[in-house]
C-alpha cells in the first residue's frame, strides 16, 4: 500500500479514455507534421528522403522521446489483459479475531489446515501488538524489508476494519500473518521475561497455522486479486522463516521463484527507469520498493553459491533492471515528500547491513558467471579466474566497516557502536558467515585436486582458512548467556547450514591431502571432531541440523563407505540400518492421520544414552580411513550429492 496513507479497498481498472485522449494526441501530431510542407533536400541522382546524419536527431522523433506520451500510451495498450480484478477479499473468506490459546486448539482439528483459506484466524488484538513488537525487536534486522511505523498503522486499520465489519485487503493480512508466524516461531526458543507470554506449545502450533494461512491468502490473491508490495514483503517473511525450519525446500524454492515473479509484476526491477511516470510516489515508498527490490535480487544471487537444485542459477539479470542501490538510511530518516540524503557507508545505520549483504551477493553472481555448473568441465575454467575471483571476496572483507570486521580489535573498538545497534552484533556474524561460507564454495571443486596439482595450494589455504573463520564466529556466537538473542540465533538453521559447509571442507582436507610441512595430523583429526560435535549438540534443538547428519549419513552410504573399517559390514547392514531408523526425523500427524505442515515444529529428537560413541563419529573415523582410496570423480559425485540435498 502507498506508506503513510490507505488505498481504498477497491481500485479501478486504467482508464480507457485517458488511453485514447493520449493517442488523440498522438495523431493530431502525427498528421499534423505529415500535411507540413515537404522539406527533404532533393536533386539529381539523389534520393528523393536522404536521412538526417548520425547524431543530429529526427525532429518527428524527438517528441516521442522515451518519456513522451508516446510511449506511455504504448506501455498501456501491451499490458492489455495484465490488470487485475479489484482490491477485494475473495468471497467466503471468514476473518475471526480470538486469542492465540483459542487458535492452537482449533489448528489441532483435523480439516483446519485444509480451511485456512476459508477461515483465518488473527490473535487479539494486545497478543497481535506483543508479538509485532517482539518481531521488530528481534527478526526484522536480518529481513528489513518493511517500514516499522507504516506496518504498526496498517495493524491498527485493519483490526479496526474487522472491529467495523468493513472489507479488508487480502495483501495486508498476508503481511500481518507472516509477521506473527514470525515473531511466535521465535517465541519458543526464548526464556524467561524476553518471551511473550504465550506457551510453547501455543506459539508453535499458532505459528504453523499462521504460516499456511498467509500462503493460502497469497496464493488466493493471486488468482483473484491485484498484486500489493505487501505480497511481496509477505513473501519475503515466510521464505526466511522456512529456510529457518524446513530448510530450503522445494516449498520454500517455490515460494521464491513466486516471490520474484510477484516483484516483476509490480515493476519492481523499473523503480528508477528513466522517464518512468508510473512510479511517481512519495520518496519514502521508493525507498521501501527499492529495499524490496535489492532484498529479492541479493538472495537469488547468494542462493546460486548455496548447493541445492539451484545452483549454479539465478532469476535476475543486472541487465534487466533499472533500480538504484538502497540509501544509507535510518528508518527515521525516511520521509514522504522528500528523498533521504545518504550517509557514508561508514556511518552505522539501520541499512548498513543490507548495503553489505548487496555487495557480497554481487560477487556470488560474478562466481556463478564464471564457474562451470559440473566438475566434469573444470578444465575449460582458467585458475586465474578463481584467484582473480577470490580477491573480490578478500577485498570484500578488507573492504567492510569497522564495525562489522571481527577480529579481537575491531569488536572491541565496536562496542559504542553495538550499544546503539544492538543488532548489528547479529548481523556481522551472520554476513561473515555468509561470505566466507561462499568463499568456500568457490574454491571446493579445487582442495582435493590439490593432492595431485600443487598449484592449488592457494584454494587450499583460503578454504581452511574461511571455514575455521564461521566456526570461530559460532563460537562467538555462543559466548553469550542463555536466552539472550544471540545465543538463540546460534542454534538457528541459518548457523547450523554454515557449521555443516564448513564441516564439509575440513573433512575433505583431512580425508584427501596429506599434511602440509608444519601441520599436525592429530590436531587436524581434533579440529574436524570438534566441528561435528558442534552439528550434534545442535540435533536437540535443530530439526535441520538432525537432517543435516542423517543426509551426510545416506550420502557416504550411497557411496560405499564403511562405517566400520574398510573391511569390515557396509554402512547397510542390520546393525547400521537400526542405527539408521533411530535417526528418522518425527512425522507430525494430524488425528485424521494426515501429515501436517511444520514449518516451526520444535524439533526434540529421541536421545539414546547408551551411545557413548555417535554414528556421526563412527562415520567420520572411517570417512579418515577410505577417503584417501577414492578418486576425484568419486569426490565429486559424492559433494555434488550433499549439494543436492541441501
Amino acid at each position: 500500500m502507498p506508506y503513510g496513507r490507505r488505498p481504498s479497498v477497491f481500485v479501478e481498472d486504467p482508464s480507457d479514455q485517458s488511453v485514447l485522449a493520449r493517442l488523440k494526441r498522438l495523431e493530431d501530431i502525427v498528421i499534423g507534421r505529415s500535411l507540413a510542407p515537404d522539406t527533404t533536400i532533393t536533386g539529381s541522382g539523389t534520393s528523393p528522403h536522404l536521412p538526417l546524419p548520425r547524431g543530429i536527431p529526427s525532429p518527428s522523433l524527438a517528441c516521442l522521446s522515451p518519456a513522451s506520451e508516446y510511449e506511455q500510451a504504448v506501455h498501456s495498450l501491451e499490458e492489455t489483459g495484465t490488470h487485475e480484478a479489484p482490491l477485494v477479499f475473495p468471497r467466503g473468506c471468514d476473518i475471526r479475531i480470538m486469542s492465540m490459546r483459542q487458535i492452537s486448539l482449533d489448528s489441532d482439528k483435523p480439516t483446519h489446515f485444509q480451511q485456512a483459506s476459508k477461515r483465518l484466524c488473527l490473535p487479539l488484538k494486545e497478543e497481535a501488538s506483543l508479538l509485532l513488537d517482539h518481531y521488530f525487536r528481534h527478526i526484522d534486522d536480518l529481513q528489513h524489508v518493511v517500514h516499522v511505523p507504516t506496518v504498526r498503522m496498517t495493524m491498527q486499520n485493519l483490526y479496526s476494519s474487522l472491529e467495523q465489519g468493513l472489507l479488508v485487503i487480502p495483501s495486508e493480512v498476508a503481511l500481518l500473518l507472516s509477521i506473527l508466524a514470525s515473531a511466535s516461531a521465535l517465541c519458543v526458543y526464548f526464556l524467561g521475561d524476553s518471551r511473550p507470554s504465550f506457551s510453547t506449545s501455543e506459539a508453535a502450533q499458532a505459528s504453523s497455522f499462521w504460516t499456511n494461512a498467509a500462503l493460502e491468502v497469497i496464493e488466493s490473491s493471486r488468482r483473484t486479486i491485484a498484486r500489493q508490495l505487501e505480497d511481496v514483503q509477505a513473501a519475503v517473511i515466510l521464505g526466511f522463516l522456512l529456510f529457518h525450519s524446513e530448510g530450503f525446500s522445494t516449498r520454500a524454492r517455490c515460494l521464491f521463484a513466486s516471490t520474484v515473479a510477484m516483484a516483476r509484476d509490480l515493476s519492481l526491477h523499473r523503480i528508477d527507469t528513466p522517464g518512468n511516470v508510473a512510479n511517481q510516489q512519495t520518496g519514502l515508498e521508493t525507498e521501501i520498493k527499492r529495499r524490496v527490490w535489492w532484498h529479492v535480487a541479493a538472495t537469488d544471487w547468494l542462493l546460486s553459491l548455496s548447493g541445492g537444485p539451484q545452483e549454479g542459477t539465478y532469476f535476475v539479470q543486472p541487465r534487466h533492471m533499472r533500480v538504484n542501490r538502497p540509501r544509507n538510511v535510518d528508518d527515521d530518516d525516511l520521509h514522504q515528500d522528500t528523498p533521504p540524503i545518504d550517509k557514508p557507508l561508514s556511518e552505522p545505520t539501520s541499512m548498513s547491513y543490507y548495503i553489505q549483504r548487496i555487495k557480497l551477493a554481487d560477487i556470488c553472481r560474478s562466481v556463478v558467471d564464471v564457474m562451470p555448473l559440473s566438475s566434469l568441465e573444470l578444465g575449460t575454467v582458467n585458475y586465474q579466474d578463481v584467484v582473480t575471483l577470490d580477491r573480490k571476496f578478500e577485498a570484500f572483507f578488507q573492504e567492510l566497516p569497522s564495525f562489522f570486521k571481527v577480529d579481537e580489535y575491531h569488536l572491541r573498538e565496536s562496542e559504542p557502536v553495538m550499544r546503539r545497534y544492538p543488532q548489528m552484533q547479529v548481523q556481522r556474524y551472520a554476513l561473515g558467515m555468509i561470505g566466507h561460507t561462499r568463499r568456500c564454495k568457490l574454491h571446493q571443486p579445487f582442495l582435493i585436486r590439490r593432492s595431485v596439482e600443487r598449484h592449488y595450494d592457494y584454494s587450499r589455504e583460503i578454504s581452511l582458512k574461511s571455514a575455521r573463520s564461521v566456526i570461530r564466529m559460532k563460537g562467538l556466537l555462543q559466548l553469550d548467556e542463555p536466552g539472550n538473542f544471540m545465543a538463540v540465533i546460534a542454534r538457528h538453521t541459518g548457523v547450523v547450514y554454515h557449521i555443516f559447509m564448513a564441516t564439509i571442507v575440513l573433512v575433505m582436507d583431512l580425508c584427501f591431502n596429506e599434511a602440509a610441512a608444519g601441520e599436525d595430523d592429530a590436531a587436524r583429526k581434533a579440529e574436524v571432531a570438534e566441528a561435528c560435535k558442534t552439528l550434534e549438540d545442535a540435533k536437540s534443538q535443530s530439526r535441520m541440523a538432525h537432517e543435516f547428519l542423517e543426509s551426510l549419513m545416506d550420502v557416504l552410504r550411497k557411496h560405499k563407505v564403511r562405517l566400520h573399517g574398510i573391511n569390515g559390514p557396509l554402512a547397510g547392514d542390520a546393525a547400521e540400518q537400526q542405527a539408521q531408523q533411530s535417526l528418522q526425523p518425527q512425522i507430525l500427524a494430524d488425528p485424521g492421520g494426515q501429515q501436517a505442515p511444520r514449518p516451526c515444529d520444535n524439533w526434540t529428537p529421541e536421545e539414546d544414552g547408551q551411545h557413548h560413541l555417535s554414528d556421526f563419529d563412527e562415520i567420520w573415523k572411517d570417512y579418515v580411513e577410505l577417503g584417501p582410496k577414492m578418486g576425484m570423480p568419486g569426490w565429486d559425485s559424492l559433494f555434488s550429492d550433499l549439494d543436492s540435498r541441501m
